[in-house]
Protein backbone atom coordinates (compact mmCIF):
# COMPACT_ATOMS: atom_id res chain seq x y z
CA UNK A 1 0.00 0.00 0.00
CA UNK A 2 2.63 2.32 0.95
CA UNK A 3 4.35 2.24 -2.68
CA UNK A 4 1.15 2.84 -4.58
CA UNK A 5 1.00 6.24 -2.07
CA UNK A 6 4.71 7.10 -3.19
CA UNK A 7 3.81 6.57 -6.60
CA UNK A 8 0.79 9.38 -6.94
CA UNK A 9 3.12 11.86 -4.62
CA UNK A 10 6.57 11.27 -6.12
CA UNK A 11 6.28 9.47 -9.47
CA UNK A 12 2.84 11.10 -11.24
CA UNK A 13 4.19 14.83 -10.15
CA UNK A 14 7.52 14.23 -11.41
CA UNK A 15 6.00 12.52 -14.72
CA UNK A 16 3.46 15.40 -15.26
CA UNK A 17 5.98 18.01 -14.85
CA UNK A 18 8.52 16.80 -17.10
CA UNK A 19 5.73 16.29 -19.78
CA UNK A 20 4.66 20.42 -18.99
CA UNK A 21 7.93 21.19 -19.24
CA UNK A 22 8.65 19.88 -22.92
CA UNK A 23 5.57 21.61 -24.55
CA UNK A 24 4.93 24.27 -26.01
CA UNK A 25 3.10 25.62 -23.02
CA UNK A 26 6.58 25.74 -20.64
CA UNK A 27 7.57 29.26 -19.82
CA UNK A 28 10.40 31.02 -21.98
CA UNK A 29 8.54 29.33 -25.26
CA UNK A 30 6.31 30.76 -28.10
CA UNK A 31 3.86 28.74 -29.88
CA UNK A 32 6.25 29.32 -32.66
CA UNK A 33 9.96 29.44 -32.48
CA UNK A 34 10.52 30.20 -35.80
CA UNK A 35 8.81 32.86 -35.84
CA UNK A 36 9.67 35.44 -32.47
CA UNK A 37 9.29 37.99 -34.49
CA UNK A 38 5.56 40.34 -34.05
CA UNK A 39 4.23 42.22 -36.87
CA UNK A 40 2.46 44.83 -33.92
CA UNK A 41 5.10 44.56 -31.15
CA UNK A 42 8.72 45.54 -31.20
CA UNK A 43 11.48 43.26 -30.27
CA UNK A 44 13.97 44.31 -28.06
CA UNK A 45 17.33 42.59 -27.38
CA UNK A 46 19.45 44.31 -25.08
CA UNK A 47 23.89 43.20 -24.71
CA UNK A 48 25.26 44.15 -21.46
CA UNK A 49 29.56 44.60 -21.64
CA UNK A 50 31.56 45.19 -18.78
CA UNK A 51 35.01 46.26 -19.35
CA UNK A 52 38.19 46.59 -16.18
CA UNK A 53 40.01 49.71 -16.00
CA UNK A 54 42.49 47.87 -18.51
CA UNK A 55 39.83 47.30 -21.07
CA UNK A 56 39.37 43.72 -20.31
CA UNK A 57 36.42 42.05 -20.72
CA UNK A 58 35.02 40.75 -17.46
CA UNK A 59 31.43 40.54 -17.71
CA UNK A 60 28.97 39.38 -20.71
CA UNK A 61 24.90 39.13 -20.32
CA UNK A 62 22.56 38.87 -23.18
CA UNK A 63 18.35 38.62 -23.14
CA UNK A 64 15.18 39.55 -25.15
CA UNK A 65 13.41 38.83 -21.83
CA UNK A 66 12.82 41.72 -19.29
CA UNK A 67 11.32 42.12 -16.34
CA UNK A 68 9.71 45.13 -16.65
CA UNK A 69 9.07 46.49 -20.03
CA UNK A 70 6.88 49.61 -20.27
CA UNK A 71 4.81 49.43 -23.93
CA UNK A 72 4.04 53.45 -23.96
CA UNK A 73 6.92 54.34 -22.43
CA UNK A 74 9.07 52.76 -25.30
CA UNK A 75 6.93 53.84 -27.80
CA UNK A 76 7.82 57.40 -27.09
CA UNK A 77 11.21 56.69 -26.80
CA UNK A 78 11.35 55.32 -30.05
CA UNK A 79 9.45 57.45 -32.11
CA UNK A 80 11.45 60.57 -30.36
CA UNK A 81 15.14 58.32 -31.47
CA UNK A 82 14.54 57.03 -34.67
CA UNK A 83 16.30 58.29 -37.69
CA UNK A 84 16.85 58.01 -40.84
CA UNK A 85 20.08 56.41 -40.44
CA UNK A 86 18.27 53.68 -38.98
CA UNK A 87 18.17 50.76 -41.32
CA UNK A 88 14.68 49.24 -42.50
CA UNK A 89 14.94 45.55 -43.47
CA UNK A 90 12.55 43.24 -44.45
CA UNK A 91 11.45 39.65 -42.95
CA UNK A 92 9.32 37.18 -43.88
CA UNK A 93 7.40 39.87 -45.67
CA UNK A 94 7.76 42.61 -42.75
CA UNK A 95 9.24 45.69 -42.47
CA UNK A 96 11.30 46.38 -39.52
CA UNK A 97 13.60 49.48 -38.51
CA UNK A 98 16.16 48.61 -36.57
CA UNK A 99 17.23 51.03 -33.69
CA UNK A 100 20.57 50.14 -31.96
CA UNK A 101 21.36 52.59 -29.49
CA UNK A 102 24.58 52.58 -26.74
CA UNK A 103 24.78 53.21 -23.30
CA UNK A 104 28.59 53.91 -20.98
CA UNK A 105 28.74 54.11 -17.99
CA UNK A 106 32.09 54.64 -15.83
CA UNK A 107 32.15 53.40 -11.92
CA UNK A 108 34.02 55.59 -9.72
CA UNK A 109 32.92 52.43 -6.38
CA UNK A 110 32.88 49.55 -5.50
CA UNK A 111 28.78 47.81 -5.78
CA UNK A 112 27.24 44.81 -7.56
CA UNK A 113 25.23 46.03 -10.43
CA UNK A 114 21.92 43.32 -10.86
CA UNK A 115 20.06 44.68 -13.60
CA UNK A 116 20.31 46.51 -17.16
CA UNK A 117 17.72 49.07 -17.08
CA UNK A 118 17.19 51.62 -20.21
CA UNK A 119 15.25 55.18 -18.99
CA UNK A 120 14.19 57.90 -20.96
CA UNK A 121 13.39 61.36 -19.95
CA UNK A 122 9.77 62.05 -20.57
CA UNK A 123 7.74 65.03 -19.30
CA UNK A 124 10.37 66.23 -17.41
CA UNK A 125 10.58 63.10 -15.38
CA UNK A 126 13.00 60.00 -15.86
CA UNK A 127 10.67 56.98 -16.38
CA UNK A 128 11.96 53.35 -16.93
CA UNK A 129 11.91 51.74 -19.94
CA UNK A 130 12.81 48.69 -19.94
CA UNK A 131 14.74 46.51 -17.45
CA UNK A 132 16.27 42.74 -17.22
CA UNK A 133 16.99 41.61 -13.78
CA UNK A 134 19.95 38.95 -13.12
CA UNK A 135 22.13 37.57 -10.55
CA UNK A 136 24.32 40.73 -10.70
CA UNK A 137 27.88 41.54 -11.53
CA UNK A 138 30.50 43.26 -9.24
CA UNK A 139 31.93 46.23 -10.41
CA UNK A 140 35.33 48.02 -9.03
CA UNK A 141 36.30 52.18 -9.80
CA UNK A 142 37.66 52.44 -13.53
CA UNK A 143 35.04 49.82 -14.53
CA UNK A 144 32.79 50.45 -17.99
CA UNK A 145 29.91 48.83 -18.49
CA UNK A 146 28.58 49.54 -21.80
CA UNK A 147 24.53 48.40 -22.90
CA UNK A 148 23.78 47.80 -26.65
CA UNK A 149 19.95 48.00 -27.06
CA UNK A 150 18.48 46.84 -30.48
CA UNK A 151 14.94 47.29 -31.66
CA UNK A 152 13.51 45.82 -34.41
CA UNK A 153 9.88 47.82 -34.75
CA UNK A 154 7.49 46.90 -37.04
CA UNK A 155 6.88 49.68 -39.82
CA UNK A 156 4.25 49.80 -42.54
Amino acid sequence: MKKHWFLVFAIVPFLILTVFSLTNSSYGQSEDENNFLSKTETFIFVQTFVENSDGELVTYLTSDKFSNLYLRELDILLESEVSEKDPILSIQGQKYQVIKRKQTISHDRENVIASTMLADSQNGALKIVARFAHDGYPIIPGDKVQSVWTFLKPVG
